[in-house]
């Protein structure tokens, strides 16, 4: 089994060339890498248990990010600025081979206080995996 740090190297390399596809270039003040750790009674306590562990987010200038979390494969998605602190995150991997992205993918409101990052959902499809894995946790900056 490949360890996570082999894994989401690779979830990097595979977004690389969304850049060339048009990937919106980002310079926001939530530009970079954060952690977060989940305990299983936190993770219980926003609905799924089995999210318990570490995360890792990268959102990069290039408008691309990769996360993973304990539970899931590390992913990539690209992500665009929107108006009043809001990003629109979409062309998921893991929702699209799940049937559960939607056009447009999902709209997450963000702030960022002392190095935490919170995102917040404002609208979503039926991805919830995406959903939870960026909003269960207060992200850390690296």
């Amino acid at each position: 089994m490949l360890s996570r740090t082999i894994l989401t190297a690779l979830a990097i390399a595979l977004a690389a060339p969304l850049v060339a596809a048009g990937a919106q270039s980002l310079s926001g003040p939530y530009v970079g890498r954060y952690t977060a750790t989940l305990t299983r009674a936190q993770a219980a306590a926003k609905g799924d248990s089995r999210l318990a562990g570490k995360f890792t987010l990268w959102l990069t200038r290039n408008g691309t990010y990769v996360s993973s979390n304990s539970f899931d494969r590390a992913s990539q998605r690209r992500l665009a600025a929107l108006s009043n602190h809001r990003l629109r995150i979409y062309d998921d991997v893991g929702c699209k081979d799940g049937g559960f992205e939607r056009p447009g993918g999902g709209i997450y409101r963000w702030s960022l206080n002392d190095g935490r990052l919170t995102l917040r959902l404002v609208s979503e499809g039926a991805c919830t995996g995406r959903r939870d894995t960026l909003t269960f946790p207060v992200w850390k900056r690296k």
